[in-house]
């Protein structure tokens, strides 16, 4: 078959008139447009303001670093201030309550007023109810009750004693003025034969503990007692054999002064001051460092007078005790470290401005460390 050309007539096609491009041209601008702003603006301005907030937060955490910093020494000094009264609070409520340590406590009363302890009864011990106040403005209630933590504890102890009246007035004196939270709950007695008094007094220890805190045993390193390596060798003042009998020497007068020096685990006072004949004369610290106390002893007409200070306490008193065996003493016991963490200690300043000695005993100190150290002396002292 063929097709002839020439006979057929091919009709051209338009091309797009002025408007048509235009209106073409705008909608193509319009969509690379949208898909601009879409996916590169949009994102890059979202990104913007991102930076630009964590940028500000930074600024502010910058800033408040800034103000701390300044504050740095002050913030610490209050820290320290804080540990300081909490320790305060901790050693008049300790988190814990031994029986070694209501022992030691109720023998140094004891030890004080003469009173006689004829025996110790440990109760059964009592969870308090605790109030938990809630915060203000929220409307909450009062609660009210036995909480799992934290948990406030009361030790009751029965003691029978015997003593005159003012051997039991001394004894509670002593209690009710201890560092030690100790309260009486009752009291019965009556008058013996001999005219003394017999009674049962009942005391209150408490506690204080969180699971935090957990609780706390009571440490203490007894001072080690020299003794026989066999019951049955000779004591000092007896013999077997024909030699002529030892004289037994008596015992050693009794101390004017003592002082106590603690290991900073023991949960009483680390370092305790006192005069042996005067109750009220105590003075106490109770810091994991070497701190400084003065005594001073004056005479005037033959009559003794002493003061010294340690920590906030400053003791002055008139006629403190009589000379015996021409010397004023003092004993100093000690507890041997527990760790390096266990910097108790104290320099004592003595001024002895009487005619008569000062002598310091000193009782379980470790010499190549010792916790007991005399300052500054002037007068007759010396150190045992």
């Amino acid at each position: 078959m063929r097709i002839n050309l020439s006979s057929m007539r091919l009709k051209p096609q338009r091309g797009l008139t002025a408007r048509e491009f235009i209106l073409l041209a705008l909608l193509i601008i319009a969509i690379e447009g949208y898909f601009i702003i879409s996916y590169i603006l949009v994102p890059a301005y979202d990104s913007y303001v991102s930076a630009t907030e964590d940028l500000k937060m930074r600024e502010d955490v910058l800033t408040e670093l800034k103000r701390d910093f300044v504050r740095k020494s002050a913030m610490e000094e209050e820290i320290k201030k804080a540990e300081e009264k909490l320790a305060v609070i901790q050693e008049q409520l300790p988190p814990y309550v031994s029986q070694e340590e209501v022992i030691f406590f109720l023998e140094d009363v004891s030890y004080l007023s003469g009173l006689t302890i004829q025996s110790i009864a440990f109760h059964d011990t009592d969870e308090l109810p605790l109030t938990v106040l809630p915060p203000e403005g929220t409307g909450e209630k009062v609660y009210t009750g036995a909480a799992p933590t934290p948990v406030i504890v009361e030790q009751k102890i029965g003691i029978n004693f015997m003593g005159n009246y003012q051997q039991l007035y001394d004894f509670l004196d002593n209690v009710e003025s201890s560092f030690r939270k100790v309260c009486m709950k009752s009291m019965t007695m009556q008058k013996n034969n001999e005219g003394l008094l017999n009674g049962v007094l009942t005391l209150s220890f408490t506690s204080y503990w969180d699971d935090h805190e957990g609780r706390k045993p009571y440490v203490m390193v007894p001072t080690p007692t020299p003794g026989k390596a066999s019951l049955f060798d000779e004591y000092t003042g007896y013999s077997t054999s024909a030699q002529a009998p030892v004289e037994v020497q008596k015992p050693a007068a009794k101390p004017d002064f003592y002082i106590t020096l603690n290991s900073y685990l023991n949960n009483s006072a680390k370092i305790f001051m006192m005069n042996y004949y005067k109750s009220g004369s105590e003075a106490i610290e109770d810091k994991n460092e070497i701190v400084n106390a003065r005594m001073t002893l004056n005479e005037v007409n033959g009559q003794y007078t002493f003061s010294y200070s340690l920590g906030a306490y400053d003791i002055v008193e008139d006629s403190p005790t009589e000379i015996k065996d021409g010397k004023i003493r003092m004993e100093v016991l000690v507890q041997p470290r527990q760790s390096d963490q266990d910097r108790v200690g104290l320099v004592l300043d003595i001024t002895n401005n009487t005619s008569v000695p000062f002598e310091i005993t000193v009782k379980g100190d470790d010499p190549s460390n010792p916790r007991f150290i005399t300052g500054q002396t002037s007068g007759s002292v010396v150190v045992r």
